[in-house]
């Protein structure tokens, strides 16, 4: 086993033993969790690695897609356990995820299919649409669906269903 030193600021250190008492484990434990859910974000969205939906769009640099995935990995590591999607959708990652525009949306679209529920409200921001219809509100796959659908719309080269 190997030992790793870092060096955080006081504030990102308290931010670390709140995230890790809400979670009931130690900051080695959390840090443990975060680094295993970056390199499962890697293994499954490799972010040099444009996921397929980004074949057949525009192009999105090498920059914004590495961005986006740390920002996104920042995101779940810090927000793992919260149950409110509201609360979770305030937290700067999220905010600056959102603030990138609407060059990401392909990779939103793509990430719907991996987690439906998380990027609803991040589409919504960006693009200033909701094609949700209300008979489908609450239900999460018909909401992404509804994205999906609409991001074919817009010409968006989008393969499979939610």
């Amino acid at each position: 086993m190997n030992t790793i030193a870092i060096a955080i600021s006081d504030e990102r250190l308290l931010k670390l033993q709140q995230i890790a008492a809400e979670l009931n484990v130690s900051i080695e434990e959390l840090v443990l969790m975060s680094i295993e859910s970056s390199i499962a974000q890697r293994e499954v969205s490799p972010p040099n690695t444009a996921p397929d939906i980004l074949k057949e769009n525009a192009e999105i640099s090498t920059e914004v897609v590495d961005k986006f995935y740390a920002l996104a990995a920042e995101w779940q590591s810090e927000v793992a356990g919260m149950s409110s999607t509201a609360q979770m959708s305030l937290h700067p990652a999220y905010q600056e995820i959102i603030s990138m525009g609407t060059k990401i949306v392909p990779l939103l679209l793509s990430e719907l299919k991996k987690n439906p529920l998380y990027w609803l409200a991040a589409l919504s921001a960006i693009t200033g649409e909701n094609p949700v219809k209300p008979e489908q509100r609450g239900r999460v796959k018909q909401m992404a669906s509804a994205w999906i659908e609409w991001g074919r719309n817009q010409g968006y080269a989008i393969e499979g269903n939610v």
